[in-house]
């Protein structure tokens, strides 16, 4: 029984878990899946305000945006 405690403490500190570095983890997957996320709808409303912004005035009009518009559009997915 003490053996089993001792490897707990080593494996988990503190927490009272064997779930520690499950936990540890996932949280850093998910941090990374949520800045690959981030980066492409920045890259996403990057593009699209590129794009809008070789347009004239006219065609602009047409789709109910005005060139102010422009730099505070941005992409949902």
């Amino acid at each position: 029984m003490t053996a089993y405690n001792n490897t707990r403490l080593l494996v988990d500190g503190a927490r009272g878990s064997d779930l520690g570095i499950s936990r540890a983890v996932y949280r850093l997957t998910t941090f990374i899946a949520d800045l690959g996320t981030s980066f492409v709808n920045w890259n996403s409303a990057r593009k699209t305000r590129a794009e809008l912004s070789k347009l004239s005035d006219h065609a602009l009009e047409d789709i109910g945006l005005t060139r102010g518009d422009i730099p505070y559009l941005t992409i949902h997915r």
